[in-house]
């Protein structure tokens, strides 16, 4: 089981691939929207919603990724590798996508396993989540000796 952590009000720019990848993907990957924090200056939000995650991560038994722009690069294949030596040990992946503001990583260091980057330019957040949820469905499909890798 995969489940993912994202700050959102809405898709609604990316729900058409979001929502083929969580059909593709149904009941192997959970996502848990948390609600943005708002009316509060940046800073204020980044650190209130970096509190609300590290709560959640806290109470999560698995291998913790966050995304992050800083983040360590990895290919798909080295993607997939982590996710089944993960499941292979038993453990659950839990990922965590940044809200508008981002996150401040240094709250959440203790909570988590990886800091992931999927590219170094910024990503919507919705955007990131179809990305990664094409990621998930592609190890997946290597995994199944499907042609869609290919």
């Amino acid at each position: 089981m995969i489940k993912i952590y994202i700050f959102t009000d809405s898709y609604k720019h990316f729900l058409d691939a979001i929502s083929e990848y969580k059909k593709r993907l149904w009941r192997q990957v959970e996502i848990v929207e948390l609600k943005p924090v708002k009316k509060w200056t940046p800073e204020q939000i980044i650190l209130a919603e970096s509190k609300i995650l590290d709560e959640r991560l806290q109470w999560e038994h698995g291998y913790k990724i966050i995304l992050s722009p800083v983040g360590t690069n990895l290919s798909t294949e080295d993607f997939r590798n982590i996710i089944e030596t993960q499941k292979n040990s038993g453990k659950k992946i839990i990922l965590a996508i940044w809200g508008a503001n981002w996150l401040d990583y240094s709250l959440l260091k203790h909570s988590i396993d990886l800091e992931l980057s999927l590219w170094k330019m910024i990503l919507p957040h919705s955007l990131a989540l179809a990305i990664l949820l094409e990621q998930i469905y592609r190890c997946s499909e290597i995994e199944k000796g499907s042609k869609y890798h290919k």
